[in-house]
């Protein structure tokens, strides 16, 4: 039997509810990001408690986000929900901005740069970023789920 997918306007009710019967006190809305490109749907968690889930790098707003995209049966990047604790990860989608912008300085000058490893969506974020750069490309290098990425010119 076929289970129906929540639309997207329903997951900020749907998340509020699941972390009060989790017993946090948490208010949920969507807010812009200024870069719905890198950073679409993006659902606040607000309130007393959602420093919890922010807490322990977001392992808990993760699993959030995985149970509402499961709920969502949505896999377009662009319409799925994505979490955002007291403005952590909007914070961290900045830092990654201004990072990417020395990376890309750094690829011009000496022919590449090689950020650390990173998670699936830090990685999505710099490739996005660095797509925008005319004459500059990124891959991402290693195995496992924390991969680097390496951007270079493209001569």
């Amino acid at each position: 039997m076929a289970r129906r997918a929540v639309p997207l306007e329903q997951l900020p009710a749907l998340a509020q509810e699941w972390c009060a019967r989790l017993g946090l006190a948490v208010e949920t809305r969507f807010e812009a990001s200024g870069d719905e490109e890198l950073f679409p749907n993006r659902l606040v968690v607000e309130g007393a408690d959602a420093s919890w889930l922010a807490a322990n790098k977001g392992q808990a707003l993760d699993a959030l986000q995985f149970l509402l995209h499961e709920v969502q049966g949505e896999r377009d990047e662009d319409k799925a929900v994505y979490l955002d604790a007291s403005g952590v990860r909007l914070f961290r989608m900045k830092e990654l901005k201004a990072m990417a912008g020395f990376a890309a300085q750094g690829a011009r000058e000496r022919g590449s740069y090689v950020f650390g490893p990173m998670s699936p969506r830090e990685r999505r974020w710099i490739h996005l970023l660095i797509a925008r750069e005319p004459g500059l490309a990124s891959e991402s290098e290693g195995v496992g789920h924390f991969k680097a990425v390496k951007v270079s010119r493209q001569d």
